[in-house]
């Protein structure tokens, strides 16, 4: 198939960690042999970037022919309609259905010119209905280092207990006072503790940082299916997380992993246990990680595009019957 990518988080030089779920689809599917062009739309640098992405999918689907337009992210989707001649489909990741009202309206509004929706979370399906398939991780990517090479490597120190924030403090959703003030109690509590922020990594790097650390801390109000712990776990990290999106799913039966209440002591104590996980080198969570290898997840997408080509040629045919007769 053909496909043109239209979304607003993608790697680029001055952010190299955003949208890396997003790229990695993109490149699992031309590793099974699918033409994907990508549109960036700068979207947080400017409003008027999602002006001139319109015009890029007009520009495109005028010169090309595409199998499928693949939107990612409700904003996107906006320019994505505009395509020419294929049909839509569009993937929500999460603040756009359950971020701000004005966001989750956006997303209701676009949703209805998709001819396929899928949505990352069951929590999401119940919002706006679609296909559920939680975004996937490349294992051959994310696998576990030795935790004193991977501290080495990134000159962490040795010593500490560290526990590991992969997301943007600025984002007030990923409730990084949370997360700071829980360490703070962890510190409290006689653990020699540090909280590691870590953003804009590029991609391929960040199994070092899940292998150097001893736990990774989720704190957010609220998530779709979040990546980060499916990756933690692909790389042997134990994970304490609020309960959002898809956690319980991702979670359920792993030993050593712990969902709590949004509440600083609780996962003070929490972290505590996961210390010993870690120190003890029992932590399994790869093999649970593997049920979201980034290829599984893409057959299952490449079978929605397959379905949506297939009604997409069959009313194409209908309306020129119609028209002929």
């Amino acid at each position: 198939m053909r496909i043109l990518c239209v979304t607003n988080m993608y790697p680029s030089p001055e952010r190299p960690g955003s949208g890396a779920f997003v790229y990695r689809q993109v490149e699992q599917l031309r590793h099974f042999g699918h033409t994907v062009d990508v549109i960036n739309i700068f979207g947080s640098q400017s409003k008027l970037n999602y002006l001139k992405g319109t015009f890029d999918v007009v520009r495109m689907t005028g010169g090309a022919t595409y199998d499928i337009v693949h939107a990612h992210y409700g904003y996107s989707a906006y320019p994505a309609m505009f395509r020419l001649r294929a049909p839509l489909v569009i993937t929500l990741h999460g603040t756009d259905v359950l971020g701000n009202i004005f966001e989750r309206l956006s997303t209701r509004v676009v949703s209805r010119f998709a001819d396929a929706i899928i949505v990352v979370s069951e929590e999401m399906r119940k919002r706006i209905p679609g296909i559920v398939i939680p975004c996937g991780v490349n294992l051959g990517i994310f696998k576990p280092y030795d935790r004193n090479e991977a501290r080495a490597r990134l000159q962490w120190p040795k010593d500490k207990f560290v526990v590991l924030f992969p997301f943007d403090p600025a984002r007030p959703e990923k409730r990084y006072d949370l997360a700071r003030a829980s360490v703070d109690q962890l510190m409290r509590n006689g653990v020699d503790a540090e909280l590691m922020t870590v953003i804009n990594v590029p991609n391929e790097e960040m199994p070092w940082y899940y292998s150097a650390a001893n736990a990774l801390l989720l704190s957010s109000d609220y998530e779709g299916s979040p990546t980060s712990i499916k990756e933690a776990l692909a790389c042997n990290l134990p994970v304490v997380s609020t309960m959002v999106g898809d956690v319980r799913e991702q979670l359920n039966g792993i030993a050593g992993t712990r969902i709590c209440p949004a509440d600083a002591g609780t996962i003070a104590r929490s972290l505590r246990e996961a210390f010993d996980w870690s120190q003890n080198g029992e932590f399994q969570g790869r093999a649970a990680a593997a049920r979201y290898d980034q290829a599984l997840t893409v057959e299952r997408i490449v079978g929605v595009y397959t379905d949506v080509l297939s009604n997409f040629r069959a009313r194409t045919v209908g309306r020129r019957v119609l028209r002929s007769g």
